[in-house]
């Protein structure tokens, strides 16, 4: 049987069941990105920067999937652990209608405004006619990674998060096949540039999803996927919306906040400076693959808590995952801050990218716990079912990370140090506003009364 119960047993040894998975999956998908950048920097700078451009713009399409499909993954675990499997199910097949057809809505708008996208997001010269080309190649394939979102997240929801990592480890090996061969011709394949990279990767997603929805519509799932449950009923799709459309408006804020800083960043330093932010920004989300581990593990395990009415054991879960999160960002922080020199060298071999990408690890690394932090704090208020407050956090982070490097560059003149000092200080101030709000809403959760009288039992 594929899932677990979170209700009982250790919490830090459940946390971390949930999380390693969860870490690798995320290890496999980021190596997706990595993969690409590594072939394609050897075509140009003006290449690496163009993809890296285009994926910002489409980090925007993956926030909108994953608000949905966490929108869902919230209320089976409530649901799960209240007992009721039937509404969890139906719960379930909801969510796979609605990726569909906001899928389909976000393809429309991609491939219709694509070249203001990209211009939006900072590119320039050569930049952009490279970057439209891969970005609309990716854009027509966009239902692929809102399905893989909604997947993903229903087996978290379940407790079994080692079922997606074999798969993410399964699709990243095709990718890592297919991207050389593409970009470059092999045989009778002609040398495709970056939108071989593109193609690869809507092949290597494929693999993924073919597989993955056999398992989950299995007897074996503890919640299957039924295609009768694809039917729209407004109930369902009213409660995965309440929490969904704020998660989704959460996870959009990042993309839109990287990609208005790289704007900022190019308009005023160049091509060099993009290429130095698309490293930097990178490397860094290997710093937050524990938290996005530990976060989606909390969410899960508190989602089911909450439906089970244990106050006290999401109180324990929320401590240990920011704990534990925060901790694996500052390990990772400190090992990249070591070896940022070699580093860069994988990447560029161009004087003032490398300047450029140094002093960005000589800065930003010092917020990686806090960035870790801020994003843990805003899947616990998932789980509880409140996703606005996770919202407004990452409205601050965003907005004081934006305000600082505009009057740092714009108002000061200040060299392009100063840009990376403003994303590390948004996210210092939002993970200290961030525990303050969610440890008080914690404390002040109401539980039914025969909860209660289970906990002290």
């Amino acid at each position: 049987m594929h899932g677990q119960n979170l209700t009982t047993g250790s919490v830090p040894r459940q946390l971390c069941s949930l999380a390693w998975p969860m870490m690798l999956s995320m290890f496999f998908y980021t190596l997706y990105n990595l993969v690409d950048a590594y072939w394609v920097a050897k075509l140009s700078p003006d290449a690496i920067a163009a993809v890296s451009i285009s994926q910002i713009t489409l980090f925007i399409m993956i926030s909108l999937a994953m608000g949905i499909s966490i929108g869902s993954a919230v209320l089976m675990g409530m649901n799960m652990g209240a007992g009721n499997k039937q509404e969890a199910q139906r719960i379930l097949g909801q969510a796979y209608a609605l990726a569909g057809i906001v899928a389909v809505f976000f393809t429309a708008l991609a491939l219709t405004f694509g070249a203001e996208f990209l211009t939006l997001s900072g590119a320039i010269g050569d930049i952009f006619p490279l970057g439209l080309s891969y970005f609309n190649i990716t854009a027509a394939g966009s239902i692929l990674t809102f399905l893989m979102m909604t997947t993903s997240t229903a087996f978290n929801a379940q407790g079994d998060n080692f079922t997606p990592t074999k798969l993410f480890a399964l699709s990243t090996l095709v990718n890592t096949l297919l991207d050389p061969m593409f970009i470059f011709g092999f045989g009778v394949i002609p040398a495709m540039g970056i939108d071989g990279a593109a193609y690869a990767t809507l092949i290597s997603q494929s693999v993924f999803l073919a597989l993955a929805l056999k398992v989950l519509a299995s007897e074996q799932m503890m919640v299957r996927l039924r295609f009768s449950n694809l039917r729209l009923r407004w109930e369902s799709v009213k409660r995965v919306l309440n929490i969904g459309i704020p998660a989704s408006l959460t996870q959009t804020l990042n993309p839109i906040g990287f990609s208005l800083m790289m704007a900022i960043v190019s308009g005023t330093f160049l091509e060099a400076g993009a290429a130095a932010f698309s490293i930097g920004f990178r490397i860094e989300f290997f710093a937050f693959i524990p938290a996005i581990g530990f976060g989606f593990g909390s969410m899960a395990m508190i989602g089911q808590n909450i439906g089970a009415g244990n106050k006290r054991r999401a109180q324990e879960i929320l401590n240990t995952a920011v704990l534990l999160g925060a901790g694996a960002a500052f390990a990772f922080a400190v090992t990249a801050y070591v070896l940022a020199p070699l580093i860069v060298e994988a990447f560029t071999t161009d004087a003032t990218v490398t300047a450029y990408t140094l002093q960005y690890f000589r800065i930003v690394p010092f917020g990686y716990a806090f960035f870790a932090m801020t994003f843990i704090v805003a899947s616990t208020f998932q789980g509880l079912g409140h996703s606005w407050p996770g919202f407004w956090i990452t409205v601050g982070r965003v907005g004081t990370m934006l305000i600082l490097a505009n009057v740092f560059v714009a108002k000061l003149s200040l060299p392009i140090w100063s840009v990376w000092l403003a994303i590390a200080l948004g996210g210092v101030l939002a993970s200290i506003a961030g525990l303050i709000w969610i440890r008080l809403v914690v404390a002040h959760l109401r539980v039914p009364e025969e909860s209660q009288n289970r906990e002290t039992a």
